[in-house]
C-alpha cells in the first residue's frame, strides 16, 4: 500500500477486519489457502506426478507422494497423456509414474526429452502451470509453460492482441474480469497460436483449435479457464462486483492469529486523508479530513428496517428501491440488486455492515440486532478467543465512568458492572 496514495507519510492506521467480514462481500472458501481436491478423471487412464513441488503447489500435504500427485489423463486410452500441473517455484523437480505408488516409475537422464525407467528427476525452470504431454509409446515427453488469455472479435484486444487472464494458485483457475462486444473469442496460451482452445459443440467443453465461442450480448462477464486434466471447460458468466470491498491483501493473511501481529487480517482502504480534488490533506502525520456522521444511504436502511420491524407509514416496495439504489450505486449497476424475497432483517443487518463499516455504526447495529453479546452470532476474536466466544449481556451497555458515580450519589452503576 502507498502510503502517498492515501495522503499520509508511512503506514497505515492498522485498520484491519476479521474473516467474517471480508465473508459479507467475497466466497471465503475460494480465499482460504486450503490444499485443493484434484480434479478426477474417472473416465481415463492416467498417470501421476509426484514431486518436491506438491506441497509449494498447494496438490498435497506432503512432497513425492504419488498417492495425492496431479494426474495426467489419455482422454483416448492410446498412452498418450496430457495435463496441466503448476508448479510454486523455479526448478521444482517431478518424475512421473504408473500408478500411485512408486512400483513403475520414469525420468530423464539425458535431459533429451526421453525418458528411462527409474530415470533422473525432470525440471520445471520456472515457475508457472505447465501443459505436460507424455507418450508412453516412444516414452516421450514435452513440458511447455502456459500463460492464457482472450482473444476475438468480441475482446478489447480483437484478433490482433490477446487479453490477459490471471492464474489463481490455490484454485488453479485462470480467470478475467472483461468488457466483451458481440462476436467469439477463443483461448490462447503465450499469445501464439501453437496452443489455442475453443468449443465446438457449444457445451462448455474446450478443444483445441476449436470453434469460436459466441458472444450475444455485450458487457462485463467473467471469464474462468479449469485446466487440469481432459476435459478442459471454461465459464462465462455476467459479472458485477461491490466497489465497497475495499480491502488491501498484498503481504495481509485472511486468518487473524495474532490481535497484535500487522500483517494478519486484511487492511481496509475506505479512507483517504486526501480531497475531493486529489490533493493531500493538510498534514501527513495524522488524518484531518471529514467524518460522515450521517449520510443518505444510512436513512435509505434506517427505512427498510422500520418497515421490516412493523413501522407504520411505509411499505415494502419502497424500502426494496431504496435499498437497490444503494446497490446499485455500489455496483455500478444493477447486477447486485436483490427482490423482495432477499430483503430481510438478516440481510439489512449485512448491507449496514458493507455499506457503513468504518462510520461508528457496527456496535450499536449488533446490539439492535441482538446479536452484539451472546454465543448465537460469532466472530474472530470476539470475547478475546481467536475462533469468539459468548459474551454477558451486560456489555452491551457500557459502565458508568466511576468517578461519575462517586461524584453524583443518586447515580446507580448499570448491572453487572
Amino acid at each position: 500500500m502507498d502510503p502517498a496514495e492515501f495522503g499520509v507519510d508511512g503506514g497505515w492506521g492498522g485498520t484491519r477486519v476479521t474473516k467474517e467480514f471480508v465473508g459479507k462481500f467475497l466466497n471465503l472458501e475460494t480465499l482460504k489457502n486450503a490444499q485443493i481436491p484434484l480434479k478426477s478423471a474417472a473416465n481415463y487412464p492416467v498417470i501421476y506426478v509426484p514431486g518436491g513441488y506438491q506441497e509449494a503447489s498447494g496438490y498435497s500435504a506432503g512432497n513425492w507422494s504419488p498417492d495425492s500427485a496431479p494426474t495426467l489423463a489419455s482422454k483416448n486410452s492410446d498412452d498418450h497423456y496430457e495435463g496441466y500441473i503448476y508448479f510454486a517455484d523455479d526448478n521444482s523437480e517431478y518424475k512421473f509414474t504408473a500408478g500411485p505408488n512408486w512400483d513403475l516409475n520414469w525420468g530423464d537422464d539425458n535431459a533429451d526429452g526421453t525418458l528411462e525407467q527409474n530415470g533422473a528427476n525432470l525440471i520445471a525452470p520456472e515457475a508457472g502451470m505447465y501443459k505436460i504431454n507424455v507418450n508412453l509409446n516412444n516414452f516421450s515427453y514435452t513440458a511447455v509453460k502456459t500463460d492464457w488469455g482472450l482473444i476475438g472479435d468480441a475482446t478489447p484486444g480483437s484478433w490482433d492482441n490477446s487479453t490477459p487472464m490471471e492464474f489463481d494458485p490455490a484454485t488453479k483457475v485462470w480467470s478475467v474480469v472483461a468488457e466483451l462486444g458481440t462476436g467469439s473469442f477463443k483461448f490462447r496460451a503465450n499469445d501464439a497460436w501453437d496452443i489455442n482452445l475453443g468449443d465446438n459443440d457449444a457445451d462448455g467443453s474446450l478443444e483445441y483449435n476449436g470453434a469460436n465461442i459466441t458472444v450475444d450480448e455485450p458487457g462485463k462477464y467473467l471469464i474462468q479457464l479449469y485446466l487440469a486434466i481432459p476435459d478442459y471447460t471454461y465459464s462465462v458468466e455476467k459479472y458485477s462486483s461491490d466497489g465497497r470491498a475495499m480491502f488491501h491483501t498484498d503481504g495481509q493473511t485472511l486468518e487473524i492469529e495474532s490481535m497484535f501481529e500487522f500483517t494478519n487480517g486484511y487492511a481496509v482502504k475506505k479512507w483517504k486523508n486526501v480531497t475531493s480534488t486529489g490533493q493531500p490533506g493538510s498534514a501527513v502525520d495524522f488524518v484531518d479530513t471529514d467524518f460522515p456522521l450521517f449520510r443518505l444511504a444510512d436513512v435509505y436502511l434506517m427505512y427498510a428496517e422500520a418497515v421490516l420491524r412493523g413501522g407504520l407509514g411505509g411499505d415494502a416496495a419502497t424500502a426494496l428501491n431504496y435499498v437497490n439504489m444503494i446497490r446499485t450505486r455500489a455496483y455500478g449497476d444493477e447486477g447486485g440488486n436483490i427482490t423482495s424475497a432477499d430483503l430481510t432483517l438478516d440481510f439489512i443487518l449485512d448491507e449496514r455492515a458493507r455499506e457503513l463499516y468504518w462510520e461508528a455504526q457496527r456496535r450499536t447495529d449488533l446490539i439492535r440486532f441482538g446479536k452484539f453479546s451472546g454465543g448465537d452470532y460469532l466472530w474472530e476474536w470476539k470475547g478475546a478467543v481467536k475462533d469468539g466466544r459468548s459474551i454477558d449481556a451486560k456489555f452491551d451497555i457500557y459502565p458508568i465512568p466511576a468517578s461519575d458515580v462517586i461524584a453524583n450519589p443518586n447515580l446507580t452503576q448499570n448491572s453487572g458492572y
